[in-house]
């Protein structure tokens, strides 16, 4: 519910601040969350808005555990044709499925997507491991707006104090590029935390 609560939010956050009406979503397994956002759009009246589902639909890559900690390789698979069929009982959406970018993102982020889509309005990122985290922040670094709205999943899924998974790649990533400017929202559920972009001068 908390989950929930908060994506309501993140869409109604982009109606009001009037960000683009888009949806990313990174690690869609179960559609649980995929499909509140649907809900959320649908709830204030926001029919034009757009959403992308991007997963492997066959589970995590392969793991480091000293990034990762607790996560398995091959674990959180739910395959596309499922993931099109709950999203659609779930929401109600017909999700076209050119939506739905297919693959581990090392082979699947590429530029010819990249052309295709719209800025962000709100990402939302569920991969859980550090590599994957990389990965998404280099592909989105174009599509960001200030005011796209940042929900990581697994932002407290280690020991206080460890630098991992995908609070590393941002630390990191926001180092690598020191004009690019965060600020913190709010915790996500029990494990996540949200952020607003501030600047996007890379």
């Amino acid at each position: 519910q908390l989950k929930f609560t908060h994506i309501l939010e993140a869409v109604n956050h982009i109606r009001v601040a009037q960000i683009p009406n888009s949806y990313f979503e990174f690690g869609c397994h179960s559609a649980r969350t995929f499909s509140a956002a649907v809900r959320a759009a649908r709830y204030f009246k926001m029919n034009d808005m757009d959403f992308y589902a991007f997963d492997s639909f066959e589970g995590l890559p392969d793991v480091v555990m000293e990034d990762d900690g607790i996560f398995k390789s091959s674990t959180f698979s739910t395959n596309i044709s499922d993931f099109l069929h709950l999203v659609k009982k779930n929401s109600g959406l017909e999700l076209p499925k050119s939506n739905c970018i297919k693959g581990y993102y090392k082979d699947s982020l590429t530029l010819e997507v990249l052309s295709k889509l719209p800025k962000a309005g709100v990402v939302h990122i569920d991969v859980d491991l550090y590599s994957s985290t990389v990965e998404v922040l280099e592909f989105i670094k174009p599509l960001l707006v200030v005011g796209t709205v940042l929900i990581f999943d697994d932002w407290y899924c280690f020991s206080p104090g460890k630098n991992q998974g995908e609070r590393k790649a941002l630390f990191e990533f926001c180092s690598r590029n020191p004009n690019f400017k965060v600020e913190e929202w709010k915790n996500y559920s029990t494990f996540g935390k949200s952020f607003f972009v501030t600047s996007v001068e890379f």
